[in-house]
């Protein structure tokens, strides 16, 4: 019997609390949590972002040539390209660029088919292979870089795959460009308080959305003539424009009223 109303007990314990933790939840009100205007942020807040940029002069290039070979045996086409490959380092040496500023990017082989006249069930003929040497090079000397990519097409490089002026050290510029920003985005938020009849306040948060750097157009030194073989112009005359460094800030202020 007492057993009994002790169970009896217990469901009606168990009872009143479900009616509690229902009521709690219909009206907002969560287990554990409890929320008080006092906890609440009450600021007016205002998030700007803002672009800083520096342009600068480029102080070196970064160009890529390519030495083609092409034989019907797979041996003198890669000797062809080892010969040709090493007179152009020689040109290059030649006006003064160091062995740092020399790479090997790539080397590759391939062989060539002949898909014509194909009969049924059999495979293309190889008729040859061609074996391609790129090299990375990086010219400090600016004023001459039309003078040395003369040098290294008429040594035996065949292609110019790329010109790309940059500064060598950006690290300083960077800086600039993000002050520059976090005063743009403070000027911003002066003018937008100021509309709104507010004070400017205290940084809430700052964030930097990421530096980056454009370099110029270059310029096109080479042409290809009418038989596809690439040509040097004489004495490339190269006026490189600016490098653009662009840095990018998010702000959150807080905004007072007028006193």
């Amino acid at each position: 019997m007492i057993a009994w109303k002790n169970w009896n007990r217990i469901l009606l314990v168990a009872l009143f609390l479900g009616i509690f933790v229902i009521s709690g939840l219909f009206y907002g009100i969560q287990p554990g949590q409890a929320t008080t205007d006092a906890n609440r942020d009450t600021r007016i807040k205002l998030t700007v972002s803002a672009t800083g940029n520096i342009k600068i002069a480029p102080d070196q290039a970064r160009t890529s040539l390519a030495v083609e070979s092409f034989d019907k045996e797979l041996g003198k086409a890669q000797n062809m390209n080892n010969v040709a490959t090493e007179k152009v380092f020689a040109a290059l040496k030649a006006k003064n660029i160091t062995d740092d500023c020399i790479q090997t990017s790539s080397y590759n082989i391939w062989p060539e088919y002949n898909y014509g006249r194909i009969k049924e069930d059999a495979s293309p003929e190889i008729i040859g292979y061609r074996v391609r040497n790129e090299i990375t090079v990086t010219v400090k000397d600016l004023p001459n870089l039309g003078a040395i990519l003369d040098a290294a097409v008429e040594a035996g490089a065949n292609s110019v795959n790329y010109i790309r002026f940059e500064k060598s050290q950006l690290s300083e510029v960077e800086n600039q460009a993000l002050a520059e920003a976090v005063i743009k985005a403070k000027s911003k938020a002066q003018v937008i308080a100021a509309a709104a009849g507010l004070t400017l306040g205290q940084i809430i948060t700052i964030n930097e959305g990421g530096v980056y750097s454009y370099p110029p157009e270059p310029p096109i030194p080479y042409f290809k003539d009418e038989s596809g073989a690439i040509s040097a112009r004489s004495e490339v005359p190269v006026k490189p424009g600016d490098v653009q460094v662009s840095a990018t800030v998010t702000i959150i202020y807080e905004l007072l009223p007028n006193s």
